[in-house]
């Protein structure tokens, strides 16, 4: 269950479980720099922040652009409705996913403030703790083969579900210490109406972030790593 409200120029969703009224500075990183529990996070464009909502450690994320745009407007998109906002479509896919079990971090609040034409937003979530990035994981040590069968398993789950992910990557899939993968990061992903070829492409683009931070890092990975994830993903 969701509440929508409008606080001064912001609009605001958030799960009723949570009790906490959020304002409007609270999705600003400056806000919570000098709170209790704040951390900046590694990963994404414009980073993230740990911070604790009523004794809760959640994830803030801002949304930033990336590429030549995002030099020019880093954190700004045209307005076309509260309803076609980044923060949005993503805490609704993310409702989809974790409503089918995938392992995705539970949605605690998100907001979008327009200023004219524009808006900028940001997306709360729960903190997933015992994890690091499967980037991390990959630079100490080497997976087990049944880790990475599963893992194609996982993707493959999300695929069933129409899910698209707009940003499958090694730094968008956490593992904690019992080997256990979740999906972060959903922001533009896309639901399907059906199994096509739209689901190689994400696939592949999981492959060539690896490969990339592969030949730059010297990870722990190599091409059987890649048939067993494949083998997982076809069964």
């Amino acid at each position: 269950m969701t509440r929508e409200f409008k606080s001064s120029k912001c609009f605001i969703l958030q799960s009723r479980e949570c009790e906490h009224e959020f304002s409007d500075e609270e999705f600003t990183g400056s806000y919570w720099q000098h709170q209790p529990g704040h951390q900046a996070t590694v990963g994404g464009r414009g980073g993230s922040y740990l911070i604790d909502i009523d004794g809760r450690k959640s994830v803030l994320r801002r949304y930033h652009r990336g590429g030549q745009v995002g030099k020019l407007l880093s954190d700004q998109y045209l307005w076309l409705g509260w309803r076609m906002t980044r923060p949005w479509r993503e805490w609704h896919i993310l409702q989809r996913a974790r409503k089918a079990g995938l392992p995705v971090p539970e949605t605690i609040a998100a907001c979008a403030c327009r200023s004219g034409l524009w808006y900028r937003a940001a997306l709360i979530t729960a903190y997933l703790e015992d994890t690091e990035m499967l980037t991390q994981r990959l630079q100490r040590e080497k997976l087990p083969p049944e880790s990475w069968y599963h893992l194609g398993l996982l993707i493959k789950r999300m695929h069933a579900e129409g899910i698209r992910h707009a940003d499958l990557t090694s730094d968008n899939v956490l593992i904690d210490s019992q080997n256990r993968f979740y999906l972060i990061d959903f922001d533009q992903a896309r639901v399907m109406n059906q199994i096509d070829d739209w689901q190689w492409q994400p696939l592949y683009r999981f492959q060539r972030s690896i490969d990339k931070r592969n030949r730059k890092l010297n990870l722990n990975y190599g091409e059987d790593d890649w048939q067993l994830l494949m083998d997982g993903y076809q069964s």
